[in-house]
C-alpha cells in the first residue's frame, strides 16, 4: 500500500498542537515526531536505547511532525489540514510531502531498536530474544503505532505504573497506541483492561503485541475514542498518554469511568500546560499524588477523591 507522509516544521509549542491538527481532520494512520533534542537526551542517558538516524543530529532545532495518509485521500486531507492550522493560528514554518510504504516504516524501526529497562518493566523488540531477572518483559513490535518506551511520555507512564498497585485492578488505557501501557498493566496482574485508540493501524499493532505477549483474554481492544466507546464499567485505574488538549477534552469521560479512590495517570503534557491540567482535574475531584518531568514533558498521577 502506498502512502503520503506530510511533514510540518514547527517548534516546541507546535509539538503539542500540531498532532491535534492531524487527528482533528482525520489523519488516523499514525503520527511521527522528530526532535533532535530528544535524541540527544537519550544518548546522554546511557540507560536508554532508541532507534535513531544519525543524520537527525545534524538537522536544525525545529521539531518535525509527520502524519500519514493513503494516496487516494491525500489531496483532500492536505487542504483540510492547512485550513485547520490557519484557522487556529498554529505555529508552522514549512510543510512538505513525500511517498512512503508500510515496508519503509517497519524496517526503519528495526535497525537499532534495543531492549529498554524502565521501572519494573523490560521493553524488548519482537526480533530480539532477551530477558532480565526481576523485570516484567513486554514484547513490542511497534509498526506504525506510537509507544515503544523511547519517548519521554511513555517512559514516565511506565515509571508511574511501576509504583502503582495493578494486581486484580480494572484498567482503562485511552489512546493505547502500540498497546504498551495496557500490556504493562495486564502483565502486572490487572483483572481486566479496556484499550482503545482512534488510529486503526495502532489498534492492529496493539492486537499483534497482545498476541506477542501471550495475552488472549481479560481485555477488550477497540478502534474508538473514549468519547465514542460503550464503556460503562468504572475502573480502578485510567491511563491516558495523550496530549494536554485531548486531556482537556476528555475530562468528563475520565470522570465517568473512574472509581472513587481510583488512580488516573496521564502524560504527553508539555511544561506550558502542566499547571492547567492539574487545575482542571483538581477542580473535578482529583488529587495530584505524584508527577514526573523529563525535559519539556510531564506525567501526572492523580487519585479521584469524588465530588463534594
Amino acid at each position: 500500500m502506498n502512502w503520503k507522509e506530510i511533514t510540518i516544521k514547527t517548534n516546541k509549542e507546535g509539538a503539542e498542537l500540531i498532532p491535534d491538527a492531524f487527528f482533528s481532520v482525520g489523519f488516523n494512520d499514525g503520527i511521527r515526531i522528530i526532535d533532535k533534542n530528544d535524541i540527544i537526551d537519550i544518548l546522554n542517558d546511557h540507560k536508554f536505547w532508541d532507534y535513531y538516524d544519525p543524520n537527525i543530529l545534524s538537522i536544525d532545532d525545529y521539531v518535525y511532525i509527520s502524519g500519514f495518509v493513503k494516496d487516494e485521500e491525500y489531496s483532500k486531507k492536505l487542504e483540510e489540514l492547512k485550513t485547520f492550522i490557519k484557522e487556529n493560528d498554529y505555529p508552522i514554518f514549512d510543510i512538505a510531502t513525500s511517498n512512503i510504504t508500510d515496508e519503509d516504516w517497519y524496517n526503519n524501526w528495526k535497525k537499532n531498536y534495543k531492549p529498554i529497562e524502565i521501572g519494573k518493566f523490560l521493553i524488548v523488540p519482537k526480533w530480539i530474544n532477551f530477558t532480565k531477572e526481576g523485570l516484567i518483559k513486554i514484547i513490542i513490535d511497534p509498526g506504525m503505532a506510537f509507544g515503544t518506551g523511547t519517548h519521554e511520555s511513555t517512559r514516565m507512564c511506565l515509571k508511574l505504573l511501576s509504583s502503582t498497585d495493578l494486581y486484580q485492578k480494572d484498567v482503562i488505557d485511552v489512546g493505547t497506541g502500540s498497546g504498551i501501557l495496557g500490556i504493562a498493566a495486564i502483565k502486572s496482574g490487572s483483572k481486566f483492561c479496556y484499550m482503545c485508540d482512534i488510529d486503526e493501524i495502532a489498534v492492529k499493532a496493539a492486537d499483534e503485541n497482545l498476541k506477542n505477549n501471550g495475552i488472549t483474554n481479560n481485555y477488550i481492544l477497540e478502534n474508538s475514542s473514549l468519547l465514542e466507546s460503550n464503556v460503562v464499567k468504572k475502573s480502578d485505574i485510567v491511563i491516558g498518554n495523550l496530549t494536554a488538549n485531548i486531556l482537556k477534552l476528555l475530562q468528563k469521560e475520565i470522570l465517568s469511568v473512574i472509581k472513587e479512590e481510583g488512580i488516573f495517570i496521564c502524560s504527553g503534557i508539555i511544561n506550558e500546560y502542566k499547571d492547567e491540567i492539574i487545575d482542571i482535574y483538581s477542580n473535578i475531584g482529583f488529587k495530584l499524588v505524584d508527577s514526573l518531568n523529563e525535559e519539556d514533558w510531564n506525567a501526572l498521577k492523580f487519585v479521584y477523591k469524588g465530588t463534594k
